[in-house]
């Protein structure tokens, strides 16, 4: 309970650290829905007056309001910053864990990002461009999905931490994140137009986990229990993974500034 109330402490402070640039961030939210308004501009040019253009229109725009939880995340959970500065030396003493207290960090800036950008891009998306709104039985479903899709991202954003702690640069890893990530978190593209063998195999990726698999939630196409059983699956794995880096990574971890 006492490691608990510790995490909350962190997930508060980073959320506070944020409001800082809120008016930046409001500018960049409107950034986003604009690109969003872009892609619903050449599905419905697309698609026309199809019955699959509504649920398309849908589909980006929540996908859009949803990558500031599950894709947009500080480059390396943090720790790439913190590596820089020299901080991590103390972060790597606490008794929490490096994994533990990384993830409450993140989830305090998640948790922000939720109130001042998915909250507004989504309103834009419902006022605007006729976004629909879940279902009641979705709702849950939806929120549960997301979060389980933010762990995952969480993960993924991690093992890019882990990599500056290694060499003491992001840049590598980042590319293949964000190159993989783009790639087959079906953000702007359904698994169903994907070709060949690909839509069958981009679901049942990570990446997948954090934008197609809430989403197809959120619009009932994608039953809760069977997204539960991808996602968390790759929970596990990736977590279990992050166990067994961290430990590694920090035998022989080198530090800058200070």
């Amino acid at each position: 309970m006492k490691a608990f109330r510790a995490g909350l402490a962190i997930s508060k402070n980073s959320f506070s650290r944020n409001r800082i640039y809120l008016l930046n961030h409001i500018i960049n939210s409107v950034g986003s829905f604009i690109f969003g308004y872009i892609a619903v501009s050449i599905w419905r040019a697309l698609l026309g007056d199809s019955p699959e253009t509504s649920a398309m229109v849908t589909y980006v725009m929540v996908n859009q309001a949803g990558v500031w939880i599950t894709m947009f995340l500080p480059y390396g959970a943090f720790l790439f910053q913190k590596v820089n500065d020299g901080t991590i030396a103390f972060d790597v003493l606490r008794p929490c864990g490096l994994i533990y207290m990384t993830f409450f960090e993140m989830l305090g800036h998640v948790f922000y990002n939720f109130v001042f950008r998915y909250i507004p891009i989504f309103c834009l998306g419902f006022l605007i461009l006729g976004v629909e709104l879940p279902a009641l039985n979705h709702l849950l479903p939806y929120i549960l999905s997301l979060f389980f899709g933010f762990v995952i991202c969480y993960f993924l954003n991690y093992f890019v931490g882990l990599w500056a702690l290694k060499f003491l640069n992001i840049t590598g890893g980042q590319a293949i994140y964000y190159t993989l990530m783009n790639f087959f978190n079906g953000c702007m593209i359904p698994a169903e137009y994907y070709p060949g063998i690909l839509k069958q195999i981009m679901p049942l990726t990570p990446f997948a986990g954090t934008s197609y698999i809430p989403t197809y939630v959120y619009l009932g196409k994608i039953p809760f229990l069977s997204a539960f059983a991808i996602q968390g699956f790759w929970i596990l794995i990736l977590g279990c993974l992050a166990c067994v880096l961290t430990a590694k990574v920090q035998k022989t971890l080198q530090i800058q500034g200070g």
